[in-house]
Parts: structure tokens; C-alpha cells; sequence
């Protein structure tokens, strides 16, 4: 395999064997040896990609904190899950230090009575 390797490729396989042999993360083999790290993880990760390296047993970190989220319609009755649902959804703050906090959305019309002169909700 070595044959069909970059140097780049190459000097990273003998750095993650190296590392292994010494017993030392490959961060500080590197170091040691005087390699610049970013390429010696590129070159490891693109065998990796080739299936030239077996893959690591450690976890990959999320490189963002959002996951991906399917939407998918209800079987359940809207009736039910506003029943089953618990909590605050909404908190009106007044200035003069008052809230309403509603397990609901409260209708429109409600809003306009408690706030008035306010044209809409997110006035």
C-alpha cells in the first residue's frame, strides 16, 4: 500500500505508527518529530476516507449544535396534545411589573382587550 501513497500520506502513516508504538498521542509525536499537525490529520483522514485506514473508535464531535429535525403530521387529535401539554407558552411582561403567563397561545382578540392601543401582539 505504501507504494500508492503521497509523501504526504506517507509521512503521516509513519507519524500515526510511530505515535502508536511510542504510546503518545499523535499531537505530541508530531511536535516532537518537528510536523506540522493540520496536515499529517488531513492526509490521516483522507485514508481514513479511502478505507485505506480502519476508522477510530472514538466519537466525532458535532461540528454544530443543531440536529436535524423531521416534521411529520399528527395521528394524535390537536384536542389531545393541548390537553397533554403542560407548561408556559406565552408571558406578557407589562412595564409596571405585571405578567400573564398562559399555557396557551392566547386568540388575538383576548390580546387586543388586555393591551389596548396596541395595533398587534408583537407591537
Amino acid at each position: 500500500m505504501t507504494e500508492t501513497l503521497t509523501e504526504k500520506q506517507r509521512v503521516a502513516m509513519e507519524a500515526l505508527e510511530g505515535a502508536r508504538r511510542a504510546g503518545v498521542p499523535l499531537s505530541d509525536y508530531a511536535k516532537a518529530k518537528g510536523l506540522e499537525l493540520r496536515p499529517v490529520y488531513d492526509a490521516i483522514a483522507a485514508l481514513r476516507r479511502r478505507g485505506a485506514l480502519p476508522g477510530t473508535d472514538r466519537p466525532r464531535k458535532r461540528k454544530s449544535k443543531f440536529v436535524a429535525v423531521r416534521v411529520t403530521s399528527s395521528p394524535t387529535p390537536i384536542a389531545e396534545v393541548a390537553a397533554a401539554r403542560s407548561g408556559m407558552v406565552c408571558r406578557l411582561v407589562c412595564a409596571p411589573g405585571w405578567a400573564i403567563e398562559c399555557g396557551e397561545w392566547p386568540p388575538p382578540s383576548w390580546l387586543s382587550a388586555v393591551l389596548p392601543g396596541r395595533r398587534d401582539a408583537a407591537a
